[in-house]
């Protein structure tokens, strides 16, 4: 509308609009980021509930005269997944807000 444009011109805003195919290439170039971070995601998320094994990963040399020390890696390893866990689900809301 006029004025738009002359609210624009006045606050050095855009008023261009991205059309619909450059859009279309814009969300197909998203999707392909985003379903690529995901893989990556799940990937690490797995490898951590693998060495997480249950809450019992094998002990290593250190550990085995230093209990605690076995129980605050257990405790950071549970804390690594939870935060995986989330970025998973964040990089999924992402891709459902894409159109499809």
């Amino acid at each position: 509308s006029p004025l738009a444009k002359i609210l624009a011109a006045k606050t050095g805003a855009k008023t261009d609009r991205v059309d619909s195919a450059e859009q279309k290439a814009r969300d197909t170039d998203a999707r392909r980021i985003l379903e690529a971070e995901l893989r990556s995601a799940e990937e690490k998320l797995e490898a951590l509930r693998d060495e997480y094994n249950n809450g019992e990963p094998g002990r290593r040399g250190d550990e085995a005269r230093n209990v605690q020390k076995y129980i605050d890696r257990v405790a950071e390893m549970k804390a690594a997944i939870l935060r995986q866990e989330a970025d998973v689900a964040a990089i999924k809301r992402e891709l459902a807000k894409l159109p499809a």
